[in-house]
Order: structure tokens, then C-alpha cells, then sequence
């Protein structure tokens, strides 16, 4: 499942991110978005997504999304 098919509220385990060369997916792995990561949605607001992850908050945007498989 997709990190952007989550309701509000749900928390989450990143399972695998595609594409992880990305420039935009290497920043946000050093940000702590990477395997293994658990989190939280905390807002979902037209194209972006507002996650809370080890005590912070970072928003993407759905494309990013979905590049994000989570369980």
C-alpha cells in the first residue's frame, strides 16, 4: 500500500521507497523518511501530506507518495 492511500490518523512502517536515487528521496532519507521508518498521517490537504516521523513533521507532496510503499 501506497503512503498516500492512508486515512488520517493512521500510523505506518515504511516498507520499501522506489527510485531511492531520486534527489528529492535521498534528502528525505537523510530527513528519516527510509525503510523502516514508522510514522504517523497527519494531514492529508489536496496534493499534500503531512506525516509526523521520530517526533517531527514533514510534508510531501503525492507524487513523492508515491514512490513510498508502506505497511
Amino acid at each position: 500500500m501506497r503512503i498516500d492511500s492512508l486515512e488520517l490518523g493512521k500510523s505506518f512502517k515504511v516498507k520499501s521507497i522506489k527510485d531511492k536515487e531520486k534527489p528529492i528521496l535521498r534528502k528525505l532519507s537523510a530527513m528519516g523518511l527510509r525503510e523502516g521508518a514508522s510514522g504517523q498521517v497527519l494531514l492529508k490537504n489536496g496534493r499534500v501530506i503531512l506525516l509526523r516521523l521520530n517526533g517531527s513533521r514533514l510534508i510531501i507532496d503525492k507524487e513523492i507518495a508515491g514512490f513510498i510503499e508502506v505497511a
